[in-house]
């Protein structure tokens, strides 16, 4: 659902690096670098280019590493997702347009404001031929309802009950009206796995030696530890439609910027999702694949974790926000593929309310350069003892982040900020972001965030809400508007609420900052073509769309 680590992954440049890399970024002015030139001709893609041919074997990695598990229940980041989504299907599908439909439930209804009935479809089955039963859905959603160690257990804090209401049919009944809960069944909290291998094998479910039983286009093959894990398509998969066209998927952990980049060129890797920054020039200028890039609800942003320091003033979060040069960082330490966010939400999960938030973002939007004097003209109104307040960020040892890092003391240097940086191992940064004792006054939290689904509730209950994986700080300016929203069926309505938060949120500069919105990379090599360049490898089942690149 979010990810603390960065898609630039293990290089770590001294900041002091970063001071330099980031000293063309001030004043937002300046000719098109190469990389701006590159981008601006390739107009971001849904899909790469259909192809027909089939392929044997291919390798693809995994950016962040080796998983710890490939149980579905607990896979919440890029590297488990874009294997698991291959292979473990959800009651319903986000598409890489982001919209959401029926899959493993072919229909929903809500018959009254606290039930959910879901029909569920015909002819699927396990990898081991045997059909999948409403038996196996009830088990599966109960799981994630009531296994502590299930990441998606807090989306089901309104259902009472699961049940099965016929052969092929579900009933949801709920503790109150909740209509984001339907739109989640397309993360895994709608995930369906089988019952009878889940209790035969348990806790060694997702481990090297066991996998996983579930009904996607692929299954799981064998898992070599510090290696690979491979998938093998099933023949078996209900969904026709879908190419289906490479029998075999190695996926590698390769971390190192270098390596993966020269395995790309060379061709002992096929494909890969988020290519590293370092080597998207030599990648866009070689003739060994192709990189394309398709939109992405991704944000590059600030936390604000703590508002007993000088971040708890609205005044000082918004000058801050409004020095830092989220154009030039977007550029330079992005290569081009980071643009300022309007507002903390980005469009791709405008969802329902997109008729709503489009203009309001619109009536908000910048350029994102530095507003120095604009900025120290606001904090002239703040008290003297919270302006002396020490602001401390804390960002992950890697090159992106801390390029970032730099750029945001330099933007509270240049207003009159107190600002410390702290750089930290990227193995332990997690714990600041999920760890209160580890966090402690820190005011500021470097995060790239991505929600469960594109609905702009989803993202607003896990940063801005009470009780939000990312409100750290605890905010509760939004609580009583999001809970009317989750309430409300009519989407009309529901959308007001959406922008009437948004507005809250951006007015407060709380408890995000807008940042900066990505854009998704993906490298095709060759020999492969079909993939979404969208960023949808995290909950969808991406490789089936994959076929050679004979026409």
């Amino acid at each position: 659902m979010n990810s603390p680590h960065p898609r630039g992954r293990t290089a770590a440049f001294a900041v002091v690096a970063a001071t330099l890399v980031l000293a063309g970024c001030s004043g937002g002015g300046g000719g098109t670098t190469g990389t701006d030139a590159a981008k601006s001709s390739d107009a971001l893609t849904t899909f790469t280019p259909k192809g027909s041919g089939s392929v044997d074997k291919i390798t693809w990695n995994v950016f962040q590493g080796e998983p710890q598990t490939v149980d579905p229940f607990q896979s919440a980041d890029y590297t488990p997702n874009m294997i698991n989504s291959n292979m473990c299907e959800t009651l319903l599908a986000q598409t890489p347009d982001f919209k959401i439909k029926p899959n493993l439930a072919t229909s929903y209804t809500n018959p009254d404001p606290k039930t959910w009935v879901y029909k569920l479809r015909s002819g699927v089955t396990f990898w081991d031929g045997s059909p999948m039963t409403v038996d196996d859905v009830v088990w599966s959603m109960r799981h994630n309802m009531t296994d502590k160690s299930s990441f998606y257990g807090y989306l089901y804090a309104n259902v009472a009950s699961v049940t099965k209401s016929g052969t092929a049919e579900v009933t949801v009944k709920l503790k109150k009206p909740d209509y984001l809960f339907n739109d989640e069944l397309a993360s895994y909290a709608g995930v369906v796995v089988q019952k009878k291998f889940y209790e035969q094998h348990g806790k060694k479910v997702g481990t090297p030696g066991v996998g996983v039983m579930c009904t996607g286009p692929y299954k799981f093959a064998k898992w070599t530890r510090g290696q690979s894990i491979t998938a093998s398509r099933y023949d078996g998969y209900w969904n026709k439609s879908l190419p289906l066209k490479v029998k075999n998927i190695d996926f590698t952990f390769l971390t190192d910027d270098s390596a993966i980049t020269s395995g790309l060129l060379s061709g002992q890797i096929d494909g890969t999702y988020g290519p590293p920054m370092a080597g998207l020039s030599q990648l866009r200028a070689s003739s060994a694949g192709k990189l394309y890039s398709g939109p992405a609800p991704l944000a590059v942003t600030l936390v604000v974790a703590n508002h007993k320091g000088a971040m708890g003033n609205a005044d000082v979060r918004k000058a801050l926000q409004m020095a830092i040069d989220w154009k030039g960082i977007g550029k330079q330490v992005y290569g081009g593929e980071g643009t300022p966010a309007s507002l903390q939400t980005v469009p791709a999960v405008y969802g329902f309310a997109k008729d709503g938030l489009t203009p309001y973002a619109d009536s908000v939007k910048t350029d994102g350069t530095a507003k120095i004097d604009a900025a120290k003209k606001l904090l002239a109104g703040v008290p003297a003892d919270v302006k002396s307040k020490q602001i401390s960020l804390v960002v992950p040892q890697q090159a992106e982040t801390q390029q970032l890092g730099v750029g945001i003391k330099d933007a509270a240097d240049k207003i009159g900020l107190k600002f410390k940086l702290d750089v930290v191992p990227a193995t332990g940064y997690s714990n600041y972001l999920y760890d209160p004792a580890t966090r402690g006054s820190t005011d500021l939290l470097y995060t790239q965030f991505w929600p469960n689904i594109p609905n702009p509730l989803d993202w607003l209950g896990l940063t801005a809400v009470t009780g939000g994986t990312f409100n750290q700080s605890g905010y509760k300016g939004i609580d009583g508007l999001y809970a009317k929203a989750v309430g409300t069926k009519d989407e009309s309505a529901r959308s007001k609420l959406v922008v009437q938060m948004e507005t809250k949120l951006h007015d407060e500069m709380n408890p995000m900052f807008s940042g900066i919105q990505l854009t998704n990379d993906v490298w095709l090599g060759s020999k492969i073509t079909g993939a979404p360049a969208a960023f949808d490898y995290v909950y969808y089942p991406w490789a089936a769309h994959l076929t050679g690149s004979a026409k």
